[in-house]
């Protein structure tokens, strides 16, 4: 399992015009608590169901990481196998970027491991006044997932169909879906036409569509 830290540390350096800030990131990751990040617990569970992980630096440290931002980086890591760290993989994120993160910024990067293709989508200069620098990451292999309660809420599924718009909206397909739950195709296509009605849709592509914009609710 992949971790951060600061023991042995290595270092990227990120310019904010004529100073100079690094993070440190090895392979161990301090049990590091933040007030902050009970506040913000649901922003980032919005931000994990549309495929968004954070890593959060500070004055040399790494001081919080998401979840969904571990996924993306050990995955990253499992695919370059020079990448032995997550050091190494957040090292070929923002080689891959071409860009500078200065300290207090925050900073939107694209990236999808399949495609070996990393982006800066957006940045702010000063969104801190301390030397944090947030790194958003945008896994655009992921697929958004909306919230089970949300769903039943907005549209009275049943937890049959709540269960299989959350598998569709993973990618999974009808037929496999029906193997999974060993149910027969015919029992899983009734249950997908009942959603097409509770949601007014009458595509499964436009019922995906919407899926993944509900994942942005609670």
């Amino acid at each position: 399992m992949l971790s951060l830290s600061q023991s042995a540390p290595r270092t990227i350096a990120l310019q904010n015009h004529s100073t100079e800030s690094i993070f440190n990131i090895s392979t161990a990751l301090p049990s590091v608590h933040s007030e902050a990040s009970n506040k913000y617990d649901g922003l980032r569970g919005v931000l994990a169901r549309i495929g968004c992980g954070q890593v959060m630096l500070r004055r040399g440290r790494v001081v919080e990481l998401s979840p969904a931002g571990r996924a993306i980086l050990e995955r990253e890591s499992r695919a370059n196998a020079s990448n032995e760290t997550l050091y190494g993989a957040v090292k070929q994120l923002v080689s891959r970027a071409g860009a500078q993160f200065p300290a207090g910024s925050t900073s939107w990067l694209a990236t999808s491991t399949k495609e070996g293709f990393t982006s800066l989508i957006n940045q702010v200069a000063n969104a801190w006044s301390d030397e944090t620098i947030a790194l958003i990451l945008l896994d655009l292999d992921a697929h958004p997932e909306p919230s089970p309660r949300t769903l039943q809420r907005l549209f009275g599924f049943t937890a049959a169909e709540t269960q299989l718009a959350i598998e569709l909206a993973r990618g999974n397909n009808v037929i496999d879906i029906a193997r999974a739950r060993k149910l027969s195709r015919t029992t899983v296509r009734s249950q997908l036409a009942s959603l097409f009605v509770k949601t007014q849709t009458r595509r499964q592509a436009d019922l995906i569509a919407l899926l993944g914009r509900l994942a942005v609710l609670p």
